[in-house]
Formats: C-alpha cells, sequence, structure tokens
C-alpha cells in the first residue's frame, strides 16, 4: 500500500518525522528565574532609601533586569565552579554562611565578664618586653662610625641620648615595653633575637637588621604581665562576643556535619 492511497500512515510517518526534528533541535531544559513582587518591592525600597526620590517605572525596570542579570551570572557561577576554586569568593560565602548560623548573644553584666576575664587569664597575659635606646644608621643613608669599639666608648660616656648628636649622625630611638613580635615586625627577626640576649645598662654594637646598622642599649626587661580588668572591660565585651558567637556556631554547623559523611584519605 502507497502512503498517497493512505492518508492515515502519511500523517503517522510525517507526525513521527515532525517529532523526531523538534526532538533533535529543541532547545535543551532552561532554569526558571522567579522574579517575585516582594523581590521586587525590597529593590524598588533599597534604591528609594538610597536615592530619598521615588522610583520611576523606567527606572523600576532597570532594577529588575539588573537583579535577574545578577541572578544569571551567580547561578553561572556556581555551574562553573567558582564558590569551590577562587579562594576570595568561596571565602565571602563561607563568612556570609557562618554570619546566617549565628544568634544574638546577649550583653554580658559586668559580674559575666569578670568571670570570663578570670577563665582566660593567660589569654590576656602580655609578652615579655624590652626598653632600649639605640643609635640607628640606616643603610641608605651613607656613613657610618668608622671605629665601632671608639663609638661605643663615647656612646658609655653620653647620659641623654640626645647628645648623640655632638658625637655624630645616627638616628635616636627610644622604644618602650617592645615585645619580641614588635621588634621582629619593625627590624626582623635575628635582630629581636639578638636583643633579648642582651645585658641590661651595656651598650652593644654594631647589631645588623633588616634596616641598618644599630648600636644598642637595653635599659629594661618588662616580665609578663595581666592587665586589670577595668582596663580591659571594652575588649572583653567585644571578645566575649565572638566567642560565645563562635561556640553557638559551632553547635549549629555540628548539627549541620551529620547530614554528610565525612571521608579522610
Amino acid at each position: 500500500m502507497s502512503l498517497r492511497k493512505s492518508p492515515f500512515l502519511l500523517f503517522l510517518v510525517l507526525g513521527i518525522g515532525a517529532f523526531s526534528l523538534y526532538v533533535h533541535f529543541k532547545p535543551p531544559d532552561r532554569e526558571t528565574v522567579v522574579v517575585t513582587t516582594q523581590t521586587i518591592d525590597a529593590l524598588v525600597q533599597q534604591r528609594e532609601s538610597i536615592t530619598q526620590s521615588p522610583v520611576s517605572a523606567e527606572e523600576r525596570q532597570t532594577l529588575i533586569e539588573a537583579h535577574i542579570e545578577d541572578e544569571i551570572l551567580i547561578r553561572e557561577a556556581y555551574k562553573r565552579g567558582f564558590d569551590k576554586n577562587d579562594y576570595r569568593v568561596r571565602k565571602r560565602i563561607l563568612n556570609i554562611m557562618r554570619s546566617s548560623l549565628s544568634e544574638v548573644v546577649p550583653e554580658p553584666s559586668v559580674a559575666q565578664l569578670r568571670a570570663f576575664y578570670e577563665e582566660n587569664r593567660e589569654r590576656y597575659r602580655t609578652s615579655p618586653s624590652l626598653s632600649f635606646e639605640h643609635a640607628y644608621f640606616s643603610f641608605a643613608g651613607g656613613e657610618q662610625p668608622e671605629d665601632p669599639e671608639r663609638f661605643l666608648q663615647k656612646l658609655e660616656g653620653v647620659s641623654d641620648l640626645s647628645g648623640m648628636i655632638k658625637i655624630s649622625n645616627p638616628s635616636l630611638k627610644k622604644m618602650t615595653r617592645a615585645s619580641f613580635q614588635t621588634i621582629a615586625m619593625n627590624y626582623g627577626k635575628p635582630f629581636a633575637q639578638i636583643l633579648f640576649e642582651l645585658p641590661l645598662n651595656q651598650w652593644r654594637g654594631p647589631v645588623e637588621s633588616s634596616r641598618g646598622i644599630h648600636y644598642v642599649i637595653v635599659t629594661e626587661t618588662h616580665p609578663p604581665e595581666l592587665p586589670a580588668f577595668e582596663k580591659m572591660e571594652s575588649y572583653l565585651r567585644a571578645d566575649h562576643f565572638m566567642q560565645k558567637s563562635r561556640e553557638s556556631q559551632q553547635d549549629k554547623i555540628e548539627d549541620l556535619r551529620k547530614n554528610y559523611e565525612i571521608i579522610l584519605e
């Protein structure tokens, strides 16, 4: 039987062909971006709060288009793994997620702060530190003493460091209660290590730092100290808030962890 003599058969063949072409050429399934009226209202309110003027119909449409564009781009970013591969994006998302898990931490009373202070005394104890004076010759500054021993002898005869100006032309520096970390940050770790080994009230040098050549006298050593509660109160409030927020986050993270199987290779 020919197709011409059977209209039904002809229709069936044409239908199958049309369906095959549709399946082959149809666009892939597309994601849906829904822009709710609540979202639009929020966008408009945000813009009006910034501009302090009503949003026109044209501006409203621009806000909607910008929101749709952002939504498309953020979904594409997730598809391309930017949240996993870009450190800054990943860090930002983690910070937002942690903030979303935080609960409102109530303002602590003075008694609670004192208890927190006593529980964490070692955390607030200062590092050992030094007070010292030094005559400093920058590497970029040019001349340095030709005879270091003679220069040290002259230093020992000077009761006031300002008298150094009459001896030579160094930079004159004093540091009070400087910790190892502070000295290392300013002049390098090797310089800090040498200073913490020097005897008291004796000029020593030349000592090289990352910045230049120094002739140094350590005038006082300061053991670790625990600042008084009254001096720490404002800092304690911030520290208390951070710790309690972290504890709240950690409890919720532990609950979320139950939804995952962790495999360490």
